[in-house]
């Protein structure tokens, strides 16, 4: 399993405030490993997905060799939630309804505090 090394503070401030430390996955490995095998997630952390532009494809995901539903969250390219799904263990693929340049996975937990059109700020913890 490959771990994001760096990480960042994402945080909404609109009610209810929400700040998530999310590893970064802006590369191949961490991008291709995710959370796959992993057995829970903290209700706190997540992943970030970076992608080079706004696409419906380059930020789908699939649920293959998870142990466990997320909150998937997608972004533009301003942190804006585009769309949001309740993403379900080994299901084969989830795309947003809108282009996106980030996809923000979650905790479970995390599902009701987002809505579409919610700006998030990211924050780099260095």
């Amino acid at each position: 399993i490959i771990y994001p090394m760096k990480t960042v503070k994402i945080i909404k401030y609109a009610p209810p405030k929400v700040t998530i430390t999310a590893g970064v996955c802006d590369n191949f490995l961490t991008k291709f490993s995710g959370l796959m095998f992993r057995q829970k997630i903290d209700p706190y952390f997540g992943l970030l997905f970076s992608e080079s532009s706004e696409s419906r494809i380059n930020t789908s995901i699939h649920m293959f060799f998870m142990n466990f539903d997320i909150t998937v969250l997608w972004l533009d390219k301003k942190y804006n939630v585009v769309d949001i799904a309740l993403a379900k263990k080994w299901h084969p693929i989830y795309i947003s309804k809108a282009p996106a340049q980030y996809t923000l996975e979650l905790h479970t937990d995390r599902f009701t505090d987002y809505s579409i059109g919610d700006q998030l700020q990211v924050l780099t913890n260095e």
